[in-house]
C-alpha cells in the first residue's frame, strides 16, 4: 500500500492533537440521536428516487428476483402507497403521516386532494420535504415530542407506514388518541415479530394487539401482506449473495496479496467483521423474514 495512503492514517492516531479529535468525534457519535440525521435512510433515498423508503407491494407475490428490475421496485413502492391512501375515508380532513420519509405518501395524498401533514425528526428528510413539497405542513420533531394540545381532535387520519416500529407504544398511543378526530382512523402498515417478545425489528404482534385493547382501540380491518413484500426482500438478498459477498471476498483476497501487512493487522478482526455482516444480511434473507415476521396492513379505530 502506498505511503501516501498509510501516512495520513497513521498521523491521525500518532499525533496527540489528531488522536484527541478521533476520540472526541467517536464519543460524540455515541451521543447523537440517529433519528435526527439518519445517513442510512439518506442513502436509500438516493438509490430509490420515488420518494418512498419501504419494501413496496407486489401484486404478483411469486415474482422471481432474476426477473425484476429497479423499475419494478419503484412501481411496487408506489403501489404500496396506494394500498394505504385508498383506505383513507376522511378525505376532507387533515391526514398526518408519521415518519413521512421523503414524502412519497404526501405526493399520493395530495394527488387525491387530501390535506397531508408530514412529520419527521430527520433533518435531511425535512429539508427534502420543504423543497419538494413546499405547500405541505411539516412538523420537524419526533412524534413523541409533538405538542398534542395544539392538535386536539385535529386529524381525520393518522398514518404510520414502517414508522410504528420506532415508536414507544406507551407514549404514542395516548397521543394518537388525543389528536385523532371522533370517528377518525389510524392506518398502520408495518412488520411485526411473531416469535421474539423483545428487541429490535418491530413490535411483537401479540403484545401490540393486547396493548391496543388496553388503550381503547380496536382493529377494524387487517390484511397480511407479507407475501406481497417478499419479492423486494428476495431481490435485495439476490444482490447481496450474488454481488455483495463476491466483492467482499475479492477485496480481502486482494488485500492479502497487495498489502499483506495490513491484511495481517486486520486478520484477527475478520471473524468479527464476518459475524457483523451475517447479522445484517440475515435481515435480507426472505426465509428468515417470513419465518419470524408478519407484514400487516391495518385500520385501527377507537372502541
Amino acid at each position: 500500500m502506498s505511503k501516501k495512503i498509510i501516512y495520513p492514517i497513521l498521523k491521525r492516531f500518532l499525533y496527540p492533537q489528531h488522536l484527541y479529535r478521533v476520540i472526541k468525534l467517536q464519543w460524540a457519535k455515541k451521543k447523537k440521536i440517529r433519528a435526527f440525521d439518519d445517513a442510512q435512510l439518506k442513502l436509500y433515498s438516493k438509490l430509490l428516487p420515488g420518494d418512498f423508503l419501504h419494501y413496496g407491494y407486489f401484486e404478483d407475490a411469486n415474482k422471481k428476483p432474476e426477473d425484476m428490475s429497479l423499475n419494478d421496485i419503484y412501481q411496487a413502492q408506489e403501489n404500496y402507497g396506494w394500498q394505504i391512501v385508498n383506505l383513507i375515508t376522511e378525505t376532507t380532513q387533515p391526514a398526518l403521516d408519521i415518519g413521512c420519509g421523503m414524502g412519497g405518501l404526501i405526493a399520493l395524498m395530495t394527488q387525491k386532494g387530501i390535506k397531508a401533514v408530514a412529520l419527521t425528526p430527520d433533518k435531511n428528510q425535512a429539508k427534502h420535504i420543504r423543497e419538494k413539497y413546499a405547500e405541505t405542513m411539516l412538523l420537524e420533531c419526533r412524534f413523541e415530542d409533538i405538542k398534542a394540545d395544539n392538535y386536539n381532535n385535529y386529524f381525520g387520519t393518522v398514518i404510520t407506514s414502517e414508522s410504528l416500529q420506532y415508536l414507544k407504544l406507551d407514549q404514542a398511543l395516548p397521543i394518537i388518541d388525543k389528536i385523532l378526530q371522533s370517528g377518525g382512523k389510524w392506518i398502520v402498515c408495518d412488520y411485526f415479530k411473531i416469535k421474539e417478545k423483545e428487541g429490535k425489528g418491530g413490535h411483537n404482534w401479540e403484545l401490540f394487539t393486547k396493548k391496543l385493547v388496553e388503550k381503547g382501540f380496536r382493529i377494524t380491518y387487517q390484511r397480511d401482506i407479507t407475501p406481497n413484500v417478499l419479492p423486494t426482500i428476495r431481490y435485495v438478498d439476490m444482490l447481496v449473495t450474488k454481488i455483495g459477498f463476491p466483492i467482499k471476498d475479492f477485496i480481502i483476497e486482494k488485500l492479502q496479496v497487495k498489502a499483506p501487512g495490513i491484511h495481517y493487522a486486520l486478520e484477527g478482526a475478520l471473524p468479527e467483521i464476518e459475524a457483523k455482516i451475517k447479522k445484517n444480511t440475515d435481515k435480507t434473507d426472505p426465509v428468515i423474514f417470513a419465518a419470524n415476521k408478519r407484514y400487516m396492513l391495518l385500520v385501527i379505530e377507537r372502541k
